[in-house]
C-alpha cells in the first residue's frame, strides 16, 4: 500500500497533469483516496495468493472523457513499472 501511496504522491507525470494532488491513505483498511484539480481516484489493495490485487476507479471531469482510455493505459503501465 505504500508503494501505491508513494506512486501517486512523487509521479512526476502525475504532478505535471495535476499540481494539486493530495493523498489520504488507510494502510490497515487498504484503500486510499486521490484528490485534485483534474481528477479523482478511489484505490483499494487486496490480498491474494499471488501478493496482491490493486483496483484504482479514476473519475475524471467530463472534459477529459476524450482522453479515458489513454490516462487508464498510462496509469496501468507506470503502474506495472513502479510495482515490478
Amino acid at each position: 500500500m505504500l508503494s501505491i501511496k508513494n506512486f501517486f504522491e512523487t509521479d512526476k507525470d502525475l504532478q505535471r497533469i495535476d499540481s494539486k494532488i493530495q493523498c489520504q491513505f488507510s494502510t490497515s483498511e487498504g484503500k486510499g483516496k486521490v484528490t485534485g484539480s483534474q481528477f479523482k481516484a478511489d484505490v483499494q489493495v487486496s490480498p491474494n495468493a499471488a501478493g496482491s490485487q490493486i483496483l484504482v476507479v479514476i473519475d475524471l471531469p467530463l472534459i477529459l472523457t476524450p482522453f479515458k482510455s489513454k490516462v487508464e493505459e498510462t496509469i496501468k503501465k507506470k503502474l506495472a513499472k513502479y510495482l515490478a
